[in-house]
């Protein structure tokens, strides 16, 4: 009994790493992203299409910023609590579901735009939102392979480090409310 209690103190702080490693990895893919977005803004063959490509990266680069914030910041400034053992589980939870949620939906919308008819023409500032890694293949028509290894898996990663904040937000609203 007492090695299962000792057992379950050495995992809650590796869940704590590996939930703030997973926020941190998501939340630098996001600013690598945005960086392209950036390069865009000045190419005048890009600007028929008015697509906002500076709202784009100052758009990816907050999100990926406040996620790698957020994932360094003390749990017990997330939980409001100063018991960060017993909590430590409990304020990671929403944030990495949420991750979770955001990343496979993400992941299956950009592949669920690659089998779209053909006829459709979507705008290209709504294609960018659904899969903001496009702009990786802004020039060419990717392949399933590249779809399916590359720009969904970074798109996922974008949604992710956003279902991130909003995790952490809902956690700090909630516990401003409890007190």
């Amino acid at each position: 009994m007492m090695a299962q209690l000792n057992l379950r103190h050495i995992e809650e702080p590796m869940v704590g790493m590996s939930s703030r490693l997973a926020v941190v990895f998501c939340g630098i893919i996001t600013v690598f992203l945005s960086r392209f977005y950036k390069t865009f803004a000045g190419f005048d063959a890009y600007t028929r299409t008015r697509t906002p490509w500076s709202a784009f990266s100052v758009g990816l680069i907050s999100i990926g910023a406040l996620a790698i914030m957020l994932a360094f910041v003390p749990s017990a400034w997330i939980t409001g609590s100063h018991e960060v053992e017993k909590r430590v589980h409990a304020a990671w939870s929403l944030p990495i579901k949420l991750l979770t949620v955001f990343a496979v939906c993400a992941y299956l919308g950009v592949v669920g735009l690659y089998f779209a008819p053909h006829g459709w023409t979507l705008a290209p500032a709504f294609a960018f939102i659904l899969c903001p890694a496009c702009v990786l293949t802004i020039t060419v028509d990717p392949s399933f392979t590249t779809v399916a290894l590359l720009l969904a898996p970074l798109s996922a990663a974008v949604y992710g480090s956003l279902g991130s904040v909003f995790g952490f937000l809902g956690l700090i609203v909630e516990n401003r409310k409890r007190r």
